[in-house]
């Protein structure tokens, strides 16, 4: 968590550059993608915006991992990602077994290939961090191996005898790429949703947009304090959205009474997510989509409250070790899309918002109209 805080809270290093000019990329190549064909045409071509959004996304998590990316990388990363897909596509038997591991028999070829990319994606992963610590670690770090390299030197030093808690430690590495394309794909899938389905939202987020920051400047993590609506929308999506359903996998540390139910020590623990979000009792009309739910009644600031209620990164000392990170990414990623973009459902067509549950809740495949924001007929 210390390492992540250095690269989502220090001047030094151009994190919000480096997410600015990837969601300019992929605005750009929504609007191109979206874009009419010859002059017989019109109407705005309805695309479906996953495969961008995954470039954009998954180039910055390397980027943050990794350093800047050389031709060399090309390959690698495409291999990667492609490993990714494959373990994407097997995740339904795989979550069977976690819950209920007598099932293991009867998907062993699922299990196989799973591992067989797990496997895989490790020893790319490993190969790539031993070429950047070879090449060179600077005294400012300037990507997350860099850092993790000095922990593991600073503070683990002699100790680490046969360097097992050095590779643990460089395990984060797989995660960040792994559950962090995951999740900040998905969500950022799920964002441009349900501004095309419900545009009074997303007018509503452009013109605070608008009011606060302009069409032109770059936005900062600090301006989340002078666009609340646009921040209530974005953890309104997380919860609707219900981009996790259920935790990971924890277990008790000892015995323990939990709501008066007995928790034997050892005892494996999920947190139901679903039903924190969607709670009648605390949120009143769950299947409203309403980002207003998350605002003081004034209006004028983010509910903390009702945040701290959602638990969308999880809570306690087992929280996600992202979170800051993902929070950040995802704020600034949706406000450079409604700068450059506007979002239109496809005339005719619905845009469904129940998903299919893998890793994550992913929306079902939908296609949208993108339009530029430059041409002033262009506002929902």
């Amino acid at each position: 968590m210390r390492v992540l805080g250095l690269f989502t809270s220090n001047s030094k290093y151009p994190i919000k550059a480096l997410i600015h000019r990837h969601a300019v990329t992929l605005a750009d190549r929504l609007i191109r993608d979206s874009s009419p064909i010859g002059h017989e045409r019109r109407a705005p071509v309805a695309v479906d915006p996953f495969d961008a959004i995954e470039s954009g996304v998954v180039a910055i998590l390397f980027e943050i991992c990794f350093g800047a990316e050389t031709d060399d990388d090309k390959q690698l990363y495409s291999e990667m990602m492609f490993m990714l897909h494959e373990m994407r596509a097997v995740m339904r038997a795989v979550q069977s077994v976690d819950v209920m591991p007598r099932l293991a028999p009867f998907f062993g070829r699922p299990l196989r290939r799973y591992n067989h990319s797990l496997q895989r994606i490790h020893q790319l992963t490993t190969d790539k961090i031993e070429a950047v610590v070879d090449a060179g670690v600077p005294d400012t770090p300037t990507c997350v191996v860099h850092a993790l390299h000095r922990a593991c030197s600073t503070e683990l030093g002699g100790d680490d005898v046969d360097g097992s808690q050095r590779a643990r430690m460089m395990a984060f590495v797989q995660d960040i790429i792994g559950a962090g394309s995951e999740v900040m794909v998905n969500l950022v899938h799920w964002a441009i949703l349900y501004v095309a389905k419900f545009p009074g939202v997303q007018r509503r987020v452009r013109d605070e947009i608008r009011s606060s920051i302009g069409w032109t400047a770059s936005p900062a993590a600090a301006d989340r304090a002078r666009m609340p609506y646009t921040e209530a929308c974005m953890w309104e999506i997380m919860r609707h959205s219900c981009l996790s359903a259920m935790s990971m996998p924890h277990a008790a540390t000892q015995d323990a009474v939990v709501a008066g139910c007995r928790v034997a020590a050892g005892t494996m623990v999920f947190a139901n997510f679903y039903s924190i979000g969607w709670d009648p009792d605390v949120w009143g009309d769950p299947a409203v989509f309403r980002p207003q739910r998350f605002l003081t009644p004034d209006g004028s600031r983010v509910d903390r409250e009702a945040v701290d209620q959602l638990m969308s990164f999880g809570a306690g000392r087992r929280r996600c070790p992202g979170a800051q990170l993902g929070r950040m990414e995802t704020f600034l990623f949706f406000v450079v899309l409604m700068q450059r973009c506007v979002f239109s459902a496809a005339p005719g067509h619905e845009l469904p918002t129940d998903g299919e549950y893998l890793l994550t809740n992913k929306a079902k495949t939908y296609h949208v109209c993108v339009q530029s924001t430059d041409s002033n007929n262009n506002f929902p």
